[in-house]
């Protein structure tokens, strides 16, 4: 939804999963878009864990409990164990 407006439903359930975390990963995306920032910001409000795995800079660098500059695509096979 680059440059577009987020239905409101899908906003509501984004945060909602937030709030029944017990982390927030993620994955491939620099949060550029504030949408995506402002629920990495409040999983930290919650007291969440909040991992980054992103080629390059994110604007959540600073507030991310773990940060990878790695490749998303090797580090979630090896997760998930694809």
């Amino acid at each position: 939804f680059f440059g577009e407006q987020i239905p409101k439903p899908r906003v509501l359930q984004a945060a909602e999963s937030v709030e029944a975390a017990e982390a927030v990963v993620v994955a491939g995306s620099s949060l550029t878009v504030n949408s995506g920032l402002r629920l990495v910001k409040r999983a930290k409000e919650l007291g969440l864990p909040v991992v980054i795995v992103n080629l390059g800079e994110t604007k959540a660098d600073p507030i991310a409990d773990v940060r990878l500059n790695v490749s998303t695509s090797k580090v979630l096979a090896e997760l998930f164990d694809v």
